[in-house]
């Protein structure tokens, strides 16, 4: 499967609310894909949380430290789950991404293309010892 058609899929298989669009061709596929749903710009979609953000040429000619602060603030002020396609002119490698919580979904060796995608809700398993068993000990306390 190439990464055009992986893209399209994600979008019909999490059919999302709103869409905030990172580049021209990411807001090209939502409305060929999902004409009814709202497709905004990053700077409309800051006032108002998208659903989803995605981006295919958003990061083409971005230094890395670029790249890094425009997905962070994509992450916290427009939406919570991302789909990226980062080329072969994108400056972050799997590491990079790896290190923002992104996971690899797809490879397209062919194009060049692989695509991550970032969910707050799933990005970080919840450990054992995250728990008030081992936090409050209200009976320890002395005044």
């Amino acid at each position: 499967m190439n990464w055009h058609d992986y893209l399209r899929d994600r979008l019909l298989a999490l059919h999302p609310d709103s869409v905030c669009a990172l580049d021209a061709r990411a807001c090209q596929l939502v409305a060929a894909t999902l004409p009814t749903t709202p497709c905004h710009p990053p700077e409309v979609s800051s006032a108002m949380r998208c659903t989803l953000a995605v981006g295919i040429d958003a990061l083409d000619g971005r230094d890395a430290a670029d790249a890094s602060q425009l997905i962070a603030r994509v992450r916290l002020y427009a939406a919570p789950r991302l789909l990226l396609a980062a080329s072969r002119a994108c400056a972050l490698d799997d590491d990079a991404f790896r290190a923002l919580g992104f996971s690899l979904s797809l490879t397209d060796p062919a194009a060049r293309v692989r695509v991550y995608q970032y969910d707050l809700a799933t990005y970080k398993a919840v450990p054992d010892w995250l728990n008030a068993r081992f936090w409050a000990h209200p009976e320890r306390w002395e005044p």
